[in-house]
């Protein structure tokens, strides 16, 4: 019975399927959602961050269900959503009190420059999701394996772990590549693979300027803490690719958001499950969730216990098990494969020695990472001179592999406008200003919540120094923490005793925002290269410019092999091979080959033990003659010469 209804709905949305743009079924959902949950708190922010939660979860379980039965085609995610959508209709039209559904904004009486800021933070915002858009998301993690791992989840219709050779693919946290899989399946492609960003940097800002209010922020205040969140330089390079950087961050603000409510608000079981549902889709979307998380799950243990000792544990175990419950399907496949649920084989990111001098280091080194003004007329000879001589009294090596991943220690490297590499110097010395100004006012010391605050999120920060490898792309995992420390500094800025100070910060962090907004590296409003007057393919391949010719030389070979099997023999920008050859060919089948790593195993069970390419490509190094795999030997048919990359197609002898 099960398989027949299958098969229908199969044949049905194949008659329909030539439609291609179902993506507003998942958006639908979220309105619906929304409705139901304004109709019972009258709040459209904190509707909003509940519809958010549930859409998040739903997610998270309809993949893992499609998954569980090798369903998860457009057929199945087609029906989930249209099933949810009539359900939720039907909800709204018989429960709902259409008719006295209304925003009220008319007892708001906002000022004409908060209407000014408000009017720059959608300006900005706008055009960031204008970027989502019409670009694709071209940095290299995107490109090595949040896209590619989408892709291979598609062919297989399965979220379960296959052979590769750039195993984080496998073990990364997956939410938000679930839900560009949902998007690149209803659409027929990754044309909207950036608004998951791009939608979690407008939740931040809602979810921020909640926080704020519950910390005892008037609406100046709110206002102040929504302008710098979104002018987070960070923030808005990573909102407009298909990473998880912002994804993370407002799973957070969702999160702490409801332990900072437990302030003014009872503690009940639904506060609970939607707190730990935050904190679970923020630790499924990024590993950093657990770090950044834990201080605040913490304070909110020690809230608990000061009102109910006897309800504490029962709340703990709780939290626990949401988390441990929108997880498990992660975790079950990563013990499979790595024997642990949250591995990160081959690779080894918490450092290798402990102690106080190593800690020193990495705190320096994480927020030297903030510290550099990108201005020609100020030098950071100094400041460089200087963390160096503090290296030497610490008696740590500055590049020290205990602590130290990747590239060595050096401030040239940090471009500005690199997504990867940027920094937030304005925001940084602002909170080291915020935060004098704040311990030496007695009026913002008494507010006890807002320093308990200031101090938890130091303490993030401070665990993730302690825990996680300094690299010299790290300032991007920093964003949860400037996004979160948001509402403490519109709190601080905002007051009436520096009023003209706050107001001018306000207009410059605006002004400034600009920059990043119209000048980001790899996805440029202006200049000669910029994301209106350059095609898709050159865009995919600008981390790779100087073999963009190459590569389109080589799909276009294998297009003329009529391959439908193809291998690949690569382990990084894998994304744009799937992009160039379903331009200049229909690609049935795309499979890793001859991998060295755990991953290998899979190779025992089908789909992966039957696979035989008729073509393999080939990315590297060195030049070779022949590869052999799956008992056949293939020779190199195709070769990108002398320059660059060595890029080879080989074809089945």
């Amino acid at each position: 019975m099960c398989g027949t209804l299958l098969l229908l709905i199969n044949f049905i949305t194949q008659q329909i399927n030539s439609f291609d743009m179902f993506i507003f079924l998942p958006s639908i959902c979220g309105i619906l959602i929304f409705i139901t949950f304004y109709n019972f708190h009258r709040c459209w922010r904190v509707a909003i961050l509940e519809a958010a939660i549930v859409w998040g979860v739903l997610v998270a379980g309809i993949t893992e269900f499609l998954s569980s039965i090798r369903f998860l085609n457009f057929s199945g995610i087609f029906a989930f959503w249209l099933w949810l959508d009539l359900i939720l209709g039907f909800i709204v039209v018989k429960k709902v009190r259409l008719k006295k559904i209304s925003f009220n904004f008319q007892n708001i009486k906002i000022s004409p420059f908060l209407t000014l800021l408000l009017t720059g933070v959608a300006f900005t915002t706008l055009t960031v999701g204008l970027i989502a858009v019409v670009a694709p998301s071209n940095n290299w993690d995107s490109l090595d394996y949040h896209l590619p791992r989408v892709v291979h989840w598609i062919q297989n219709r399965s979220v379960e772990h296959y052979p590769t050779s750039y195993t984080p693919q496998l073990y990364s946290a997956p939410w938000s590549g679930f839900v560009v899989m949902h998007l690149h399946i209803l659409s027929g492609g990754d044309r909207f693979a950036n608004l998951v960003q791009w939608f979690s940097m407008v939740g931040s800002l809602i979810g921020v300027s909640l926080i704020t209010k519950q910390l005892g922020g008037d609406l100046r205040a709110q206002v102040f803490s929504v302008v710098l969140c979104a002018t987070i330089p960070v923030g808005i390079l990573h909102a407009s690719n298909a990473k998880d950087t912002y994804v993370v961050a407002f799973w957070l603000v969702c999160f702490v958001y409801y332990v900072v409510s437990t302030i003014n608000e009872k503690i009940t079981w639904n506060h609970i499950f939607k707190m730990s549902a935050s904190l679970g889709l923020a630790i499924f979307s990024k590993g950093t969730g657990y770090i950044y998380g834990l201080p605040f799950l913490i304070w909110f243990v020690l809230m608990d216990v000061q009102r109910d000792r006897r309800q504490v544990f029962k709340h703990i175990l709780a939290i626990a098990a949401v988390i441990a419950l929108i997880n498990s399907g992660h975790y079950l496949r990563n013990i499979e494969l790595f024997g642990a649920p949250t591995s990160t084989y081959p690779y080894k990111w918490s450092p290798d020695a402990y102690g106080i001098p190593i800690f020193i280091s990495s705190l320096v080194k994480n927020a030297s990472l903030h510290m550099v003004i990108p201005l020609d007329f100020i030098s950071t000879d100094s400041l460089e001179k200087a963390i160096h001589k503090l290296h030497e009294i610490l008696g740590v090596d500055i590049n020290d592999p205990r602590n130290t991943f990747g590239t060595d220690f050096n401030f040239q490297a940090l471009v500005p406008t690199f997504e990867d590499t940027a920094g937030n110097p304005i925001h940084f010395w602002l909170l080291l200003i915020a935060a004098v100004v704040c311990l030496s006012s007695r009026n913002l010391r008494k507010n006890k919540y807002l320093v308990s605050y200031l101090t938890t999120i130091l303490c993030s920060f401070l665990l993730f120094c302690l825990l996680v490898k300094w690299q010299m792309w790290h300032s991007r995992l920093h964003l949860p923490i400037f996004v979160l420390i948001s509402p403490f500094m519109g709190i601080v800025l905002s007051k009436n005793y520096h009023k003209n100070v706050g107001n001018v910060i306000m207009i410059i962090l605006l002004q400034i925002s600009l920059v990043y907004v119209l000048l980001n590296e790899f996805r440029p409003i202006l200049g000669e290269q910029n994301i209106f007057n350059n095609n898709r393919i050159n865009q995919y391949l600008r981390p790779v410019r100087n073999d963009k010719n190459n590569y389109i030389n080589a799909a276009k070979f294998v297009a003329k092999t009529e391959c439908k099997n193809i291998g690949l023999s690569l382990s990084s920008m894998e994304y744009p091979w799937w992009i160039l050859l379903e331009k200049y060919h229909q690609v049935v089948r795309l499979e890793h080959i001859n991998v060295k790593n755990i991953s290998s195993v899979k190779y025992r069970f089908s789909p992966y033990n039957n696979f035989i390419p008729c073509t393999i490509i080939s990315v590297g190094s060195v030049q070779i003659e022949e590869i052999a795999t799956a008992g056949n030997i293939y020779m190199r048919g195709w070769d990108s010469g002398a320059s660059g990359q060595k890029i080879q197609v080989f074809v089945r002898r």
